[in-house]
Formats: C-alpha cells, sequence, structure tokens
C-alpha cells in the first residue's frame, strides 16, 4: 500500500512539472506571447513606477482618452496614462498608484466614454492582464457583491479570479501556442516604444472615416452601473484630496452616432455628472458636459478618432483650457 501510495506522489509530481513551467512561462513572457492590447496596460503599470516623464498634467480616461489626445500638442508636460478597455474601476488604482509612486500632478483632464458608466465590458481582460494587485481585486470584488454587480461578482469569480493570478494554462495556454510563446515579442516592444514616443496616445482605429454607430447608441436611458459609479467619485476624489486641478471632458462620436443616440441617454449622463459636480467642494474642477459630434471621416472605426481626429480634437481641448485659464 505504501508503494502504491508513493506511485501515486510521484506521477502526480511528473504530471505536474509541465504545469507549473506553464504557468511560469505565463507569468515571465507576458510581452512575448500577448497581444497588443497588452502593451499599454504594460506601459502604464511601468509608468506609475516610473514615469516616462515628469508629467505636470495627465490625461485619465479609457480607449477614447487614449486615442483622442495628442500630448505633445495639447501642452508642455503632459502624458496620457488612460488605458484601453478601462473604465473607472481600474483608473482610480492606476491613478493612486501613480500618485503614490511620483507623487501628485497639478493637473488632470479626466475622459471617459459614457456606455462605460454603464457596461463593464472588459473585467475578463482586466484579471487576464493582472494589472491590480490580489488586494485591489478583493475589494472591487466586495463592493461588487454590496452593489450587486453581476459581472464583477457573478457565481463563480472567485475560483477564475485564482486560474487568472496563477497564470493556469486553462486561461493562458491557447494564446501562448497562437503566439509560439515569443512570436509577439518583437510587435510588443515596438508598441511599447511607439506608446512612450507619443507620451502615452495609441491610435485603436487607423480607417479615413467610420459611420457604424458607437456602444452609446444602444442605451435608451442612462442604466449606470452602481460598481462604476462609486469609483468614478472614488477617483475624482483622490485627485481633489491630492490638489490637482481636474477638468472633466468628453470624447468625441461620429455623426452617425450623434444622429442615433436616444435623448433620454443624454439626459441621464449629463445630470449624473451635474450631481458629481455638485455633490462636494471638490479643490478644482471644471466640466463639460455636452459630448462632441464629430464628422465619420475623423473616425478610424465607429468608436475611436483616427489620429486625424485627434489632432482636431486636441487642438480644441487646447484652445478651450487656454480660453479658461486651466495651466495658469
Amino acid at each position: 500500500m505504501k508503494n502504491e501510495k508513493l506511485k501515486l506522489l510521484r506521477n502526480f509530481i511528473l504530471l505536474s512539472i509541465p504545469l507549473v513551467i506553464l504557468c511560469i512561462l505565463a507569468y515571465l513572457l507576458p510581452m512575448s506571447y500577448m497581444t497588443t492590447e497588452y502593451v499599454m496596460w504594460d506601459e502604464e503599470f511601468e509608468n506609475s513606477a516610473s514615469p516616462y516623464i515628469d508629467a505636470e498634467t495627465i490625461i485619465i480616461g479609457d480607449s477614447r482618452a487614449k486615442s483622442s489626445v495628442l500630448p505633445a500638442l495639447l501642452h508642455e508636460d503632459t502624458y496620457n496614462i488612460a488605458i484601453g478597455g478601462a473604465t473607472p474601476i481600474e483608473m482610480y488604482y492606476a491613478t493612486e498608484n501613480y500618485i503614490e509612486h511620483n507623487g501628485a500632478p497639478e493637473n488632470a483632464i479626466v475622459i471617459f466614454a459614457p456606455y462605460h458608466f454603464c457596461d463593464i465590458d472588459n473585467w475578463d481582460q482586466t484579471l487576464y492582464f493582472n494589472f491590480l494587485s490580489i488586494d485591489e481585486i478583493a475589494e472591487i470584488y466586495f463592493k461588487g457583491i454590496q452593489t450587486g454587480d453581476k459581472v464583477i461578482a457573478r457565481k463563480g469569480r472567485i475560483g477564475e479570479m485564482l486560474s487568472y493570478r496563477l497564470r493556469l494554462p486553462s486561461k493562458y495556454l491557447a494564446q501562448m501556442y497562437e503566439s509560439r510563446f515569443v512570436g509577439r515579442k518583437a510587435e510588443n516592444m515596438a508598441k511599447f516604444d511607439s506608446i512612450r514616443e507619443d507620451m502615452g496616445y495609441c491610435e485603436f482605429g487607423s480607417a479615413a472615416g467610420d459611420d457604424g454607430e458607437t456602444h452609446e447608441v444602444y442605451h435608451e436611458v442612462f442604466d449606470s452601473s452602481a460598481e462604476v459609479l462609486y469609483y468614478y467619485e472614488k477617483l475624482l476624489e483622490l485627485l481633489s484630496d491630492n490638489k490637482v486641478n481636474v477638468f472633466v471632458a468628453q470624447p468625441p462620436i461620429n455623426k452617425a452616432s450623434g444622429d442615433a443616440i436616444h435623448q433620454e441617454f443624454i439626459d441621464g449622463y449629463s445630470g449624473y455628472l451635474d450631481y458629481v459636480k455638485d455633490k462636494q467642494d471638490y479643490y478644482k474642477m471644471t466640466m463639460l458636459t455636452e459630448i462632441p459630434v464629430y464628422p465619420n471621416d475623423l473616425f478610424g472605426d465607429s468608436i475611436h478618432v483616427n489620429r486625424k481626429g485627434a489632432e482636431v480634437y486636441t487642438g480644441e481641448l487646447r484652445e478651450y483650457l487656454e480660453s479658461v485659464g486651466f495651466w495658469d
């Protein structure tokens, strides 16, 4: 009997070795096998610990912030720390970590797509990229239980979170195999360098125009997520507590979306932002609630402006901020 138990133990160890090796490789080589979407998260993770420049002004937000604002054309000493696919949940912790490691910037421009207040559509990606610490994920999860969030605190989430944290092959092997383990390293490193050169800007859509409809069109009303609203207000309070001058702007949508978006959604979104602005005495805050509508030819896809559109938006943003003395 003893020999049989030892044999079983030996076989278990032998079978476990390849799995452990795969977990280690998944942990050590993310830039070698991840898709290019990961690069933005990694760049921001590194920038939180050691910034590329000592930014006086930072851009905070999601992919529309990332692709709409060219720091080099906006103002000197500006860096875009927005992350594609992020909601105010991830960006609260990203900003907190940035301030903790580098000190607070003087100014922050906060830009989120309105639909990101309603849909937590990339949470599995956040877990997959392991951008957040265990403590941060736990805090978000338990808040999700309180708010009844069906994405963050759904049944079986704890097991999934552990699988991502341990880099189990069930989550990572398919992508590692697809990339031949190290096949994406050169592409990802080139993308990393290009983001750094553009001071955090990243183009998402590069078409010469797009007349597709954006996510906001599919919401008849502003059916917001309590979890997201909690973290959005927490983000603004964090900036206020650190004496950061804040400007809340809205990213542009194309004309096709502007023609189709429901007025009830616009009214609900604008009403929420007005509520947030009046909720407490922030250190310094300027807020625009109107969503700009740009011609379709300034969009690289249905959601994001192309680089030409980013130049137009950045120029208009710069002119407005100069007119209100934002940097004075």
